[in-house]
């Protein structure tokens, strides 16, 4: 039955259709059907006169051959344009059918859906001249009502009642379950976009731009960028098919964003096999130098049950480093939050110079979490941009080797504390 629906309703709809246009479509549809249903018990609700029979049964025939047609050739402006003369040629029948306004018992109602589903189906601007249509038939029946008052014979009060319902009850159900219907539909499509968006940016950022800010941009002293990086990843790429590469980083990428959730890290983005957070941004946080370590130790656990079941010859390298930087939005039909600074390019130096399984950290990193954390220094290097940089490796933890990757001896000179260690 759920099949057999989504088919009589989906009679309009053309391949390339988006959303939006499918469901305005549905909708038009929906509506013939229930002005088709509407118009033929009309005389079950009157009082059987022959011409409410004829004017019934003409509004039912006209909307049966136009969801025919629409059937048959899609096009569905042409359909809401013959839906919308017929409700007009219905309305001016009823009133002068049954001796006007005062004996018709507000047949003039039914003129309401033609602006109601000319916005509804054609939009804002193309329902104008429909609205316009709208009054001018009203006038049309309030200047004939003097000549058509006085025809048919008078109507029975029980008769006129029955009008009364049924001339407002029935449009105005129609009108209500097609706004609601509609509006149901757009909270949703809204929902979807606004999850889409915070998908994109921080929702502490989203909140601000739907609330009308337009530049957003601002300083943060206290954070830690995390970069991470597949070593290895481009020969592995370049023989493996190119659906099940996409779904494997997906994968993996997937439960990077899991850990960033849970231990309050921001998700930036990623590019091609590397993948950005930061923690104390958009949300500043004092705890963030622990945090982005926490998200790491992490990550490294999750490649180690990937790559164990995708290559085992791939790793994953890490780098962090803390200090201020700028972040805020950029762009317009592609919004994206980003971070800009000198803590970003040292954290991805961290991340390319660093150790295949490690996590390498800045000594600025190193500083906030000597307390708490072992670190293994490595030797001074040379490091495009930083010039001689001191840099230390978090403790293995999980499935990590102690020590994976470095010399037997790391010279760190000119380092507070550090002098020839073994590691």
């Amino acid at each position: 039955m759920a099949q057999l629906l989504r088919r009589v309703l989906s009679i309009a709809e053309l391949q390339g259709d988006d959303e939006d246009v499918r469901l305005r479509k549905r909708v038009g549809v929906t509506a013939g059907y229930v002005t088709t249903g509407a118009a033929l018990v009309l005389p079950f609700l009157g009082d059987w006169s022959l011409l409410t029979v004829v004017g019934a049964a003409c509004v039912a025939s006209a909307n049966a051959i136009n969801l025919a047609v629409l059937a048959r050739t899609k096009q569905f402006d042409r359909y809401v344009t013959v839906s919308l003369l017929a409700a007009a040629a219905y309305t001016l029948f009823a009133d002068t059918s049954e001796g006007g306004l005062a004996t018709s018992g507000g047949c003039v109602v039914w003129a309401l859906l033609i602006p109601v589903f000319a916005i509804l189906f054609l939009g804002p601007r193309r329902a104008v001249p429909w609205f316009a249509l709208f009054l001018a038939l009203v006038a049309t029946i309030v200047l004939i009502d003097p000549l058509v008052s006085g025809g048919p014979a008078p109507v029975p009060y029980a008769v006129q009642l029955t009008y009364w319902v049924e001339n407002v009850g029935v449009p105005g159900t129609i009108i209500f379950l097609l706004l609601r219907y509609t509006d149901v539909r757009r909270l949703a499509a809204q929902a979807r976009s606004e999850d889409l968006l915070t998908n994109a940016i921080p929702a502490s950022i989203a909140t601000r731009l739907k609330l009308g800010e337009r530049r957003i941009a601002e300083r943060y002293p206290e954070t830690t960028i995390l970069f991470a990086d597949i070593a290895g990843f481009t020969p592995w790429a370049l023989r493996t098919d190119p659906d099940r590469l996409v779904a494997l980083l997906d994968q993996l990428f997937t439960r990077f964003d899991r850990l960033a959730v849970e231990h309050g890290v921001e998700k930036i983005k990623t590019i091609g096999d590397a993948y950005m957070a930061a923690a104390g941004t958009p949300i500043a946080r004092s705890d963030h130098a622990q945090a982005a370590l926490a998200m790491a130790h992490g990550m490294l656990d999750v490649f180690a049950d990937w790559r164990a079941t995708v290559a085992p010859e791939l790793e994953l390298r890490i780098g962090l480093a803390s200090g201020p930087v700028v972040a805020g939005v950029i762009g317009d039909k592609r919004v994206l939050f980003d971070v800009w600074g000198e803590t970003v390019n040292v954290a991805s130096r961290m991340q390319s110079s660093g150790v295949p399984g490690r996590i390498q950290v800045s000594e600025s990193t190193w500083i906030l979490l000597r307390e708490q954390e072992a670190f293994q220094p490595r030797e001074r290097m040379e490091i495009k941009g930083l010039g001689m940089t001191a840099t230390y490796l978090a403790s293995p933890q999980g499935n990590a080797e102690p020590g994976a990757g470095l010399p037997q001896k790391t010279v760190v000179p000119n380092s507070p504390g550090i002098g020839l260690l073994d590691v």
